[in-house]
């Protein structure tokens, strides 16, 4: 694995499988966009810019995996969202970054993790794309540093459960997508029939 950040620490992938996926109406990360459910996809895809890539799972999830040989980071808090899994892999390594992608990104490639990576920036606390609209940081593709974690258990402990907020609250660098269609979050099957998915 070379990231191309040299003195940079070791960077962990966490695929965000974790939601209910009420709105979808089934785990949106075992769809299949490319000849294979999309959680294993995206782990082929993160695999060469990470030591290890692992799926952020909640505990119903782990449940019907028990004997997957995919290393798995199982929800430690008792709050819903994202948050929940980037602190649960934080607090399964502390010194490593993680690069984190949401399972419903079907149309992300290794354009923007080349880009994410390239931009990276080690003196920010987070390194992330702005969201679909241009305004705000997308937490759900992006690099937490270790720096980052203090700053997410304190958002947590105040019941702030916002990672986009705490991304808006501190220093981070944020770049711009180079293709703005692979943000797009398929949360539901409107969406998905829409983006012809």
């Amino acid at each position: 694995m070379e990231n191309g950040t040299f003195g940079a620490p070791k960077l962990n992938g966490l695929i965000l499988t974790g939601g209910r996926s009420t709105r979808m109406g089934r785990d949106k990360s075992q769809l299949i966009y490319h000849g294979k459910p999309q959680r294993e996809h995206l782990t082929e895809l993160l695999a060469p810019y990470c030591e290890a890539v692992f799926w952020s799972v909640n505990t119903e999830q782990a449940v019907e995996l028990p004997t997957t040989d995919q290393p798995l980071i199982i929800d430690l808090f008792d709050f819903p969202g994202p948050l929940n899994g980037i602190l649960s892999a934080f607090t399964h390594d502390s010194a490593a970054a993680w690069l984190v992608v949401a399972c419903d990104m079907p149309l992300l490639t290794t354009r923007s993790l080349d880009a994410l990576l390239r931009g990276r920036n080690l003196a920010k606390l987070a390194t992330v794309f702005y969201d679909s609209d241009g305004q705000f940081p997308e937490p759900l593709l992006g690099i937490y540093e270790p720096a980052f974690h203090p700053v997410l258990k304190q958002a947590m402990i105040a019941e702030q459960y916002s990672p986009r907020q705490a991304l808006q609250q501190h220093d981070v660098q944020i770049l711009t997508v180079p293709d703005i269609r692979e943000l797009a979050n398929v949360n539901d099957p409107a969406t998905k029939a829409l983006l012809g998915l």
